[in-house]
């Protein structure tokens, strides 16, 4: 249906997702310093630790597709497109989550990953399913 790709590619995203747990952990200790140090920051703890828990939710899906595709050697350009959607959606997930309280906006962004990850999980098993 679509071509296959170079199957590294796909390992590109995944490196970015990391990156973005590197980015909360580090910020989590900063944050978690001033606290020590008696800044009032404790409600953006609170949502900072709560978007790092997050992300340790949805990703799990994102992980077993890419491990699934790249093992199979079928990465695909929708596939690949589709994975960087998720990695925007989880940067703008994590700046919605952790510098705002607007709950509307942070579900539309919740909403942009899961519908990626079904897209992906769409690409790999129709073809194989029907």
């Amino acid at each position: 249906m679509f071509e296959i790709i170079s199957r590294d590619l796909i390992l590109w995203p995944v490196a970015a997702h990391l990156a973005i747990l590197v980015v909360l952990y580090v910020w989590l200790s900063v944050v978690r310093k001033f606290q020590r140090d008696g800044k009032p920051v404790e409600a953006l703890e609170a949502r900072i630790s709560a978007n790092l828990s997050n992300q340790f939710e949805a990703p799990i899906l994102f992980y077993a597709i890419v491990a699934m595709i790249w093992a199979g050697d079928l990465v695909t350009p929708l596939q690949l497109g589709l994975a960087g959607i998720f990695i925007i959606g989880r940067i703008w997930h994590l700046l919605v989550a952790t510098l705002s309280t607007n709950i509307i906006r942070r579900g539309m962004v919740f909403m942009v990953n899961w519908l990626a990850i079904y897209g992906m999980w769409a690409a790999f098993l129709l073809p194989r399913l029907f």
